[in-house]
């Protein structure tokens, strides 16, 4: 190929090798136009509640069937963050969607394979569906509970309805390297602790609360960790509970927080919530000498529904378990 002054000899070379994973990633959220920089995600990807009269139920959402392929959850997340309106599908090249999970850089058309395979997975899992756009793939995602419902945003009119609950995911999590740093694990604890939506949160490393998720007690554990090393995540106090299981009718767990930026899915109190109660120092948080001078409500771990720094929490079963926050707010995916 000859170079002529309108193309530079770097340029020629830079045109003939394939685009980095980040640069790729990069130029896909860049096009999302996202104002917000942040990805909704439902709950129900971690967990799905349904309500069955005056109870609630849940089981472990598709994000448990991700667990042993690390890639078609890496892709799923960007078709999220890419897809922000219209029919929620986007058409791109498969070496685009190769090199933005990493798994083929190859310019010689073998990326569809490793790709397809990926697609096939989330198909599976009823998170997406194909159709053909010329030569090219559309992908459309689908809700996140894995019901093969279309996609629609979550939103306010479905306030009260287990299934609007949604948590939200900043492009710092790519921008960062967070999706290179984090194995699997990490990633899957992330998304569990986000979709707790609270300042203060507990991850009990226990085969009960794992199970509620899909996962096993082990993979939990290993996932705080990587979050802890990472510094996603930090460990912000200890909190007193009552429970059947000691001696001395109490436990005790340990409260955890994200670090900015990815804190922001703290649970704001709503008009139509209960104002948080004091009700005696029954349920408790130790919290670091900075907090502690500040004083702050406290209620009794056994009523049917515990109000804590404005957010909703159940207990399920167990007092190791919480379901997750039953409130939302309006999701405007392009702000």
């Amino acid at each position: 190929m000859s170079v002529t002054p309108e193309m530079p000899p770097s340029a020629v070379g830079r045109s003939q090798r394939p685009m980095t994973q980040d640069d790729t990633i990069k130029w896909l959220l860049d096009r999302s136009q996202r104002r917000n920089r942040t990805v909704p995600l439902r709950r129900s990807l971690v967990q799905d509640a349904v309500e069955d009269g005056p109870r609630s139920t849940s089981k472990p959402g598709p994000l448990t069937g991700l667990m042993r392929n690390e890639s078609a959850l890496d892709l799923l997340l960007l078709v999220h963050a890419v897809t922000t309106g219209g029919d929620f599908g986007v058409t791109e090249r498969s070496e685009t969607w190769a090199r933005a999970t990493g798994v083929s850089f190859a310019t010689d058309g073998s990326a569809s394979a490793p790709v397809s395979r990926l697609w096939q997975k989330l198909e599976r899992l009823n998170l997406i569906t194909r159709s053909q756009d010329g030569r090219l793939t559309r992908v459309t995602k689908l809700r996140e509970d894995g019901t093969k419902r279309p996609y629609t945003r979550p939103t306010a009119a479905g306030y009260s309805a287990l299934d609007e609950i949604y948590f939200q995911l900043p492009f710092q999590y790519w921008e960062d390297g967070y999706h290179h740093r984090l194995t699997i694990v990490g990633k899957a604890v992330m998304l569990i602790g986000m979709s707790l939506r609270k300042a203060q949160f507990a991850l009990p490393q226990t085969t009960a609360f794992a199970s509620y998720y899909g996962i096993s007690k082990s993979t939990l554990e290993r996932g705080v960790k990587e979050l802890t090393d990472t510094g996603l995540i930090n460990m912000t106090g200890t909190q007193t509970y009552e429970t059947g299981e000691t001696r001395t009718g109490y436990g005790e767990r340990t409260l955890y927080g994200f670090c900015p930026p990815f804190d922001l899915n703290v649970r704001k109190h709503h008009p139509k919530d209960p104002a948080p109660k004091s009700q005696g120092s029954q349920h408790t948080a130790k919290a670091s000498s900075s907090e502690a001078s500040t004083p702050k409500p406290s209620v009794p771990v056994p009523q049917a529904e515990t109000i804590l720094n404005g957010l909703r929490q159940e207990p399920v079963g167990t007092a190791d378990i919480f379901l997750l926050p039953a409130q939302v707010t309006t999701a405007d995916e392009r702000r």
